[in-house]
């Protein structure tokens, strides 16, 4: 259950604002299952913050090499025009 969301407190907002008990305890049953559903968590963002830093440094190094084979290629073709 998440920490923020109270489900005791929302039924008893609820029953208090004239919803039935039943009602009221359906009601923020569904809620509390909406809002679980939806939540990302910190392990689950640091996953993904690492997997897409990985990414990133992959497709870096791969730039990075591809401009070294094309300035190294450019150097020996100025290198051979003026030799």
């Amino acid at each position: 259950m998440p920490d923020n969301f109270d489900s005791v407190a929302f039924m008893d907002t609820l029953i208090e604002g004239g919803f039935p008990e039943k009602q009221a305890k359906a009601l923020a049953s569904a809620l509390f299952q909406l809002i679980d559903s939806q939540l990302v968590t910190k392990s689950y963002l640091d996953l993904r913050l690492a997997q897409d830093l990985a990414r990133l440094k992959s497709e870096l190094l791969q730039w990075v090499f591809g401009l070294l084979i094309v300035q190294t290629g450019m150097t020996a073709v100025l290198f051979k025009l003026l030799h």
